[in-house]
């Protein structure tokens, strides 16, 4: 884990040194639980904190974070995913964007296993102000995986 965290570190430092504009990305999301984790939930609401630097015109890195809440169903408890991970995008169009959330998932009750691998795959249309976007959202932790499928917009704020 802690060289997970330094890779991470060096990796943002590197970025912040050599960014043309960075972009604050504020916004929430909405899915349906998949496999598994539908017998135990109903629905997931959540928030997305993302700093995306801009390299390229055509591609972007930077971190992101937010929180998930699994909504629980009949007799099950609720529970949250806490993602610590990086950010990879790739622009083929001026509006179209394809890229994925790397990192790390911490569960917020430890009744629901161990934290692990988050990933989270990602498709959608941006403009300067606004992104809207599908994904794919999951964590890799042994015997509970949860994963969901949803859409999500986002308020770009950009600092230059």
């Amino acid at each position: 884990m802690k060289k997970l965290i330094l890779l991470f570190l060096a990796f943002a430092s590197f970025t912040v040194s050599h960014a043309q504009s960075d972009w604050i990305k504020i916004g929430v999301h909405a899915g349906s639980p998949l496999g598994d984790t539908s017998d135990t939930s109903s629905f997931v609401l959540g928030v997305d904190v993302k700093y995306q630097f801009l390299n390229t015109n055509s591609y972007a890195i930077g971190i992101s974070t937010g929180y998930s809440n699994y909504f629980g169903e009949d007799e099950f408890d609720d529970f949250g995913i806490i993602p610590i991970a990086g950010l990879f995008r790739y622009y083929p169009t001026k509006h179209f964007f394809l890229g994925a959330d790397l990192g790390y998932g911490i569960f917020t009750d430890d009744n629901y296993g161990d934290n692990g691998f988050y990933y989270r795959p990602e498709m959608g249309f941006h403009n300067d102000k606004w992104n809207v976007y599908g994904f794919y959202q999951g964590i890799s932790s042994g015997e509970f995986s949860p994963a969901s499928v949803g859409i999500g917009i986002s308020y770009n704020i950009i600092r230059s």
